[in-house]
């Protein structure tokens, strides 16, 4: 992404009874939201992660196995809200991880559902 992309966070669909959201990173990264049973509740993950994004207790950084390096969302409850793709590298985990940080609280949100 370059220095005049607007940061998104894009509803989607995963069916007709629940709704995630994406978040698109550097790199060809993303991040993605658990599933939710309707509307309001994924509204209400997207304005609790725009409004936490700069909390450094809401991410847990993990790792599945070599070089399978990820990142988790939580919320203030440390109930998930969502993980990011799979990083080679802990660099580019952490600067996926910052973008977020830095991104989040002014993305536009974009409902692509309808």
């Amino acid at each position: 992404m370059t220095g005049k992309d607007i940061s998104q966070i894009e509803i989607r669909s995963a069916g007709s009874d629940e709704f995630y959201f994406v978040f698109r990173l550097p790199c060809d990264g993303m991040f993605v939201s658990i599933f939710f049973e309707n509307m309001p509740e994924v509204v209400a993950a997207v304005e609790n992660i725009k409004r936490n994004s700069t909390e450094e207790t809401c991410y847990i950084r993990n790792t599945m196995s070599a070089k399978q390096l990820y990142f988790i969302f939580t919320a203030k409850d440390k109930e998930p809200i969502g993980q990011s793709t799979r990083y080679k590298y802990t660099s580019s985990m952490d600067a996926g991880l910052q973008y977020m940080k830095k991104h989040l609280s002014i993305a536009e949100v974009v409902d692509l559902t309808t």
